[in-house]
């Protein structure tokens, strides 16, 4: 039997309706099933923790660690408008010349 156990589950496993320890006859179908919940538990859970399916041959054990907190500044600039205003990027094939004001081919 080939078996896969959740570490420590958190409040959001709990309501998740998943098992906390499951077993499955073939080593493909363990691999399968754990990469499902791995991926279902990063993405739906609240976001507190991140979990990673570990593979001991027989056995994947899903451990949790807490997230890291975003080191965002509290000056990002959310508007995309805004930040292309700001850019001194110039866009176009040449930067040293000046745009004609013609667009299209005439």
């Amino acid at each position: 039997m080939f078996t896969i156990e959740v570490k420590e589950p958190c409040a959001c496993f709990n309501k998740s309706g998943f098992e906390a320890k499951t077993e499955y006859e073939s080593r493909e179908d363990m691999i399968n099933r754990a990469r499902v919940m791995e991926c279902r538990m990063n993405q739906e859970f609240c976001m507190t923790h991140f979990f990673e399916a570990v593979d001991y041959n027989d056995h994947i054990i899903i451990h949790r660690t807490l997230r890291p907190e975003d080191d965002e500044d509290d000056d990002y600039i959310e508007d995309a408008g805004v930040l292309v205003r700001s850019s001194v990027v110039t866009i176009g094939f040449d930067g040293s010349e000046e745009p004609s004001g013609k667009s299209g081919g005439n």
